[in-house]
């Protein structure tokens, strides 16, 4: 029969323990030991478990470490290009932000500036658990052809952090590319386009699985360089890797 768990130790304590509490013989009983400090530094302590056993009272030492708060917020770039985007269309990019901190990082705003340029995902009072991560999209929509700039601050309990934005409104080229490429001899039941984004990483373009083994993109600007690969897509959805890539200047 136990009767008391005495405590000692500045931030330790006992969770699960009904007293008094009876163990029949070759029985077990199990309850938690919670460390919660509240303050850096070395902490040191014991549960003393008294029973009707002979070795009563049972003492269980007891040690942790108070690591202190390090809130923290980065951000995977500061600072995105979108490149020449067509008026009247949109690129996209995102930033991933991660609390790279041991406390939790609520944000208190996001806020975007500069003519064009938006964002949506994680917002005020969103909560990172560290190591966690949220991906804020980012979108440019150039109203005019011309160069332009803004930034995202983001502001939390980790301070703030700030990505610089810029991008450039073109004009669509009255000029088109025209892809072909050789069928596949696999059972193929369509065929994917991708066209390369400012940042290296590609975006289909195409808004279902060709059967044709050409396509023809028209949303293209004067004085650009696109880069494009094609990939081919199975009965059971499995897409093949890129191609290798096919690039175009558009004078």
């Amino acid at each position: 029969m136990i009767s008391s768990a005495q405590v000692t130790g500045a931030g330790f304590s006992t969770s699960g323990l009904t007293l008094p509490m009876s163990i029949g013989a070759g029985q077990n009983a199990a309850f938690n030991v919670v460390f919660a400090p509240t303050s850096a530094g070395n902490a040191t302590g014991s549960i003393s478990v008294v029973s009707n056993a002979p070795n009563s009272p049972l003492a269980i030492a007891t040690s942790g470490i108070g690591m202190a708060s390090t809130p923290s917020l980065s951000s995977s770039t500061t600072s995105l290009d979108f490149g020449s985007v067509s008026v009247g269309s949109s690129g996209a990019l995102g930033v991933t932000l991660t609390n790279t901190g041991n406390v939790n990082i609520t944000l208190a705003s996001v806020l975007v500036t500069g003519a064009g340029f938006s964002a949506n995902g994680p917002g005020a009072n969103t909560t990172l658990t560290p190591g966690r991560t949220a991906v804020l999209n980012v979108m440019f929509a150039p109203s005019a052809t011309e160069s332009m700039a803004g930034s995202i601050a983001v502001t939390s309990n980790a301070g703030a952090l700030s990505i610089a934005l810029a991008g450039r409104g073109g004009q669509l080229s009255s000029d088109s590319v025209t892809l072909n490429w050789n069928a596949s001899t696999s059972d193929i039941v369509g065929y994917n386009i991708y066209r390369a984004l400012a940042d290296g990483t590609y975006a289909e373009i195409n808004n279902a699985p060709l059967v044709l083994t050409n396509y023809t993109d028209t949303n293209i600007q004067s004085g650009q360089t696109y880069t494009y690969v094609v990939t081919a897509m199975n009965s059971d959805n499995v897409e093949s890797g890129y191609s290798d890539p096919t690039i175009a200047t558009i004078p």
